[in-house]
């Protein structure tokens, strides 16, 4: 194997690698998945503390982590070589949950994944407290998920969790006999992306290096941001949107909400996008409606591959860049889509919805999508509104902060609360200008709205980078490669 010339050289060169044009890495990540997907890894178990942060509180419970030591034999040094083989670690977070794939193929960590074959990496990942629970000693909380929120309070955090890390990479030290010249790079996308950073930041003498992918570092009440990177995304002709297809989409649900505000606009909005005009006159139906968009329109997960019928910026760019009709495009766009998808975005909306109530009443107290509302709650909110006079191209002034932080209500947070929290976190990780130790890299989709609460490019340590993916959108490059591959752009 190559040399690197500096070993967190592994993890900075991992992005590029994982979108580059498949040729490069595709044949060597191919072959290793189907190689091991006959067996993925099984869970192992570490021990943590309950309470990292209470030094009276002794009690532990059993964390899940994965491995695969498929590279890192492969790779092992000869007699009077230098062991100097990397360590990759994959962090957790909220979903989908992770299993053994993780360390073999999966939308987590693959750009870890495909540069282990090269560098002899021992491939780790370490599942978030709560999110997952694989049995009921695996939960950091007797017999699995809390019954009340209150069995979350001091235990869920991304405090908490940047602790379970160290510990568990001081506990892989011993177990594969790790020394100093094995350096540990950390590896996330979203909020594992954002711990992966931070883990490098507050534990530099345990983690030589991280990749922070599409990492939302900034803590926000008020997330307008993100639909204004939706609006952005639906204009970027590097995923086949245009400034017409954009304007188009805004000044449809302009006219839908001018509709919205009179019987006789809802009776004709009923009947374009078949509905009943009395369910339409309720203002919660409005906002599930016309607030997040009257048909399902993709950023955070755009995909130029995909198949289904408008299922990306560039075929819904095509129906609606030459429109002479906006209201009457976007209910073919919703009709086509709930064709395909059997569901329409609103409908779609409130079932995930009703889900998750569903779910929580049967198990009489906390379910497992309650534990991410709870970390906006009590650490980053990232409420994601569509105001009036913003960016964003969906009924301005339906989705307002009233509305996203309704779920904070449910266990008696207010929105001084809230505002207090984020402003604690904020000054506790440095927000988008983290400061600190250098080796960590940023980088961020273009058309990624979570980007909007990225890292300043401007105010980061010496030896930290931010790049942009081109084309990319939440995360992509974590994914296994592809064919067309989004293009590298550094330094933006």
């Amino acid at each position: 194997p190559r040399r690197l010339a500096a070993p967190c050289r592994a993890a900075m060169r991992a992005v590029s690698a994982a979108v580059a044009a498949a040729a490069l890495l595709g044949a060597v990540a191919s072959a290793a998945a189907a190689t091991l997907a006959q067996a993925l890894p099984h869970a192992r178990y570490v021990a943590q503390r309950v309470n990292h942060f209470d030094g009276s509180d002794a009690s532990t419970w059993q964390q899940a982590y994965y491995a695969n030591e498929t590279f890192w034999e492969a790779h092992a040094p000869r007699d009077g070589e230098q062991d100097a083989r990397p360590v990759f670690l994959c962090v957790g977070g909220e979903g989908p949950p992770i299993d053994g794939s993780v360390v073999v193929q999966s939308e987590h960590c693959n750009d870890a994944v495909e540069l282990a074959p090269e560098v002899g990496a021992l491939l780790l990942a370490l599942e978030h407290r709560f999110y997952g629970c694989h049995n009921a000693s695996a939960c950091p909380t007797a017999g699995g998920l809390p019954s009340s929120a209150q069995g979350l309070a001091g235990l869920q955090s991304s405090s908490q969790a940047l602790w379970d890390i160290a510990a568990y990479v001081e506990a892989m030290r011993e177990e594969y006999g790790l020394t100093e010249r094995n350096k540990v790079i950390t590896f996330g996308g979203s909020y594992p992306g954002m711990l992966s950073g931070w883990a490098r930041l507050r534990f530099p003498s345990l983690v030589h290096g991280a990749v922070a992918s599409s990492a939302p570092v900034r803590a926000e009440v008020d997330m307008r941001g993100y639909y204004d990177v939706v609006a952005y995304a639906y204009a970027a002709a590097s995923v086949g949107g245009s400034k017409a297809c954009r304007d188009n989409i805004a000044a449809g649900h302009a006219s839908i909400l001018k509709q919205l505000a009179s019987d006789a606009g809802r009776r004709e909005l009923a009947k374009a996008f078949d509905l009943d005009a009395e369910w339409l006159a309720k203002r919660d139906n409005q906002v599930r409606f016309a607030g997040y968009g009257v048909a399902n329109f993709p950023a955070q997960s755009n995909d130029d591959h995909c198949e289904s019928v408008y299922c990306n910026v560039r075929k819904i760019c095509a129906l609606m860049d030459g429109s002479e009709d906006p209201v009457a495009d976007l209910a073919r766009l919703s009709s086509a889509q709930a064709a395909a998808d059997g569901l329409r975005a609103w409908e779609n909306r409130a079932a995930k919805r009703a889900a998750r109530f569903a779910e929580r009443d049967a198990l009489g107290g906390v379910s497992a999508d309650d534990l991410w509302v709870w970390q906006t709650c009590t650490e980053f909110a990232f409420y994601q509104t569509c105001e009036v006079g913003s960016d964003c191209m969906f009924a301005q002034g339906l989705v307002t902060l009233d509305v996203e932080e309704a779920d904070c209500a449910h266990w008696a947070i207010g929105r001084d609360t809230v505002a207090a929290n984020v402003a604690a976190t904020n000054a506790h990780t440095g927000g988008a200008a983290p400061s600190g130790v250098p080796r960590v890299l940023w980088p961020h989709g273009e058309v990624d709205p979570w980007r909007a609460n990225g890292v300043d490019g401007d105010a980061l340590a010496q030896g930290q980078e931010t790049w942009t993916v081109e084309g990319a959108s939440h995360h992509e490059w974590t994914h296994p490669s592809k064919v067309r591959a989004p293009t590298l752009v550094r330094g933006v």
